[in-house]
């Protein structure tokens, strides 16, 4: 013959499970709630330290050349000549790569410049920056997202240029920001 529980240890046991499934519910309806009806919660501070570009610039749209690099890239508009900011920007770029290490090897850098560069400048490429690649291509889309100051523009492996960096934001800034998305991300 069977004996029943005590009908307070059924309520308590039936208590503890609406207790969970309420555990589980509350923070997802709490969460849609605070979506829906009061968008102004939601944060609207990143902590990436470059500019992101919306929307993204198809890296093909800039020259096809972009596409067959299959990596993370640093890619540097100039003009036919460099000043002083843009090789300071050079100089930054390569010492960001330098800097992440055995991550080192998924980004390279591009240069992005008209046909007929200077001869002073394609020295200076030679010489100080010949892992940097030169690709001819109008720079005229990038141009678009940003003043005429000397940035760095990152594209991702799948050939979306998303984000740029001015020279204030290049160096231990921009390492920071690449080191953390290395770190998270499954392609290049």
């Amino acid at each position: 013959m069977m004996t029943q529980a005590p009908l307070d240890k059924i309520w308590t046991s039936r208590i503890k499970f609406v207790v969970l499934i309420l555990i589980a519910v509350v923070p997802i309806f709490i969460a849609s709630a605070a979506f829906f009806f009061f968008p102004d919660w939601a944060p609207t501070e990143t902590t990436n330290r470059g500019e992101l570009i919306v929307p993204v610039v198809p890296g093909e749209e800039i020259s096809g050349e972009l596409l067959e690099l299959h990596s993370w890239v640093l890619l540097q508009p100039v003009a036919m000549d460099c000043n002083e900011d843009c090789i300071q920007m050079l100089y930054l770029s390569r010492q960001v790569i330098k800097g992440l290490g055995k991550d080192a090897s998924r980004i390279k850098r591009a240069v992005i410049a008209p046909a007929g560069i200077s001869a002073r400048f394609a020295d200076l490429l030679e010489s100080d920056h010949s892992d940097a690649q030169i690709i001819e291509a109008n720079t005229r889309l990038l141009d678009q997202t940003h003043d005429s100051r000397p940035v760095l523009f990152l594209m991702d492996p799948n050939g979306n240029v998303l984000m740029y960096y001015s020279l204030e934001k290049a160096g231990k800034p921009m390492m920071k920001d690449l080191k953390h998305l290395l770190k998270v991300s499954n392609i290049g």
